[in-house]
């Protein structure tokens, strides 16, 4: 114990010995924070396309009612085009009314209204809420109607001076745009995170460079001892990062310290103990820092992108959204979306473990690796 305590106690001065990488540590944690600020302080109207095949009023009214809200801008567009303005951002979704949806409504037959969203699940989940809403209600006069459409509008008339359902303060923008914000942010942390672990597990390949790693192997130090050291050290670092934006958004973004802040904390802590692994798994099979620079830039960057880091996994191909979930990132992401969206604790728990799996992975390989490597390499 005494040896990793005084391993532990070298490697943190020899870490924190260039100031570069201190202000690295407080880059990567203040970064994220000012893009998360300055975005959430810019968020403007979300723009709705709508592809309206109905002739009748009732589809009309429902789009009056978004035109007149304060919350989004409302364009009409060509189903053809469809693709094009979501995949480019011209648009945040797409409603699409069917062929007679007035008709299906004063005759209670089923009907289908699709939504597109290039936001993610919050932004189509929270507007089909209100969609669905404005045509519950509609039912309940076209039941109380039989059908007949003379009697369903002079009942309509009436369901609309006395204002039944509104938009006026539906907050559905508010929330998505600040989930899609700060998931984006999250990602943000999440790579500097795994680039500041690479880091550190790089001061094994500096000593063995330096010569010190031998002259601790040949103490009565195994080397096992002294990987576990860079691990800890790597942890202390890892948790006053995490620890560091949980600060600044419950004292700055008001986030309340309840169960889901709690969540995000564990989520955090176990995708940092998946990077360490991560990262020590790259030095164990790298002959020189160089050659684990180049790894950790090769893995760690398209990792994030295949993992939902940079942008919602849904708008990515099909195969390339398979391939993410054999990325620590994605069950992160997901987890902070599920977090979002206010879903049970137990749905997160199975986040946790496969961010614990990859890490337990990550770290069983490179102790073997490192185990059997007993060669001293060439550096450059």
């Amino acid at each position: 114990m005494r040896n990793v305590f005084l391993l532990v106690k070298n490697t943190l001065k020899l870490f924190f010995r260039r100031k570069g990488n201190l202000i690295y540590i407080l880059l990567s944690v203040l970064i994220p924070f000012v893009v998360l600020t300055v975005n959430l302080s810019g968020t403007s109207k979300l723009t709705i396309g709508v592809i309206n095949n109905d002739t009748g009023i009732l589809s009309k009214d429902l789009v009056n009612s978004f035109k007149d809200s304060q919350k989004f801008r409302v364009v009409n567009i060509d189903k053809s085009n469809l693709d094009k303005y979501v995949t480019k951002g011209n648009i945040d979704f797409a409603i699409i009314f069917p062929k007679d949806f007035s008709k299906n409504v004063i005759e209670d037959k089923p009907l289908k209204v699709q939504i597109v969203s290039i936001k993610g699940k919050e932004v189509a989940l929270a507007v089909k809420n209100y969609v669905d809403e404005y045509i519950s209600n509609l039912k309940y006069l076209s039941i109380s109607s039989n059908g007949d459409s003379s009697t369903f509008y002079k009942m309509y008339q009436e369901y609309e001076k006395n204002a039944l359902i509104k938009l006026g303060e539906y907050t559905v923008k508010d929330k998505s745009v600040i989930n899609d914000i700060m998931t984006r942010s999250v990602g943000m942390f999440i790579m500097f995170l795994m680039m500041g672990t690479s880091r550190i597990a790089e001061l094994m390949l500096q000593e063995k460079r330096d010569k010190t790693y031998s002259r601790i192997c040949a103490a009565p130090v195994k080397s096992i001892v002294y990987a576990s050291s860079n691990f800890i050290v790597n942890m202390i670092v890892t948790l006053f990062q995490i620890g560091l934006i949980m600060l600044l958004l419950a004292v700055f973004m008001k986030l309340p310290f309840d169960k889901s802040f709690l969540e995000i904390f564990v989520i955090l802590v176990a995708f940092g103990i998946s990077a360490i692994g991560l990262s020590m798994l790259i030095v164990a099979f790298s002959d020189s820092t160089a050659q684990s620079g180049g790894l950790s830039t090769l893995i760690i960057t398209p990792s994030c992108m295949l993992g939902g880091a940079f942008w919602p996994i849904e708008v990515m191909p099909k195969i390339f959204q398979k391939v993410s979930y054999f990325m620590p990132q994605r069950w992160a992401i997901d987890a902070i979306t599920k977090i979002e969206g206010a879903t049970s604790s137990s749905d997160v728990l199975l986040n946790i473990f496969i961010l614990l799996a990859f890490a337990l992975t990550f770290i069983l390989i490179a102790s073997y690796k490192m185990k059997m490597s007993n060669k001293m390499a060439d550096f450059v």
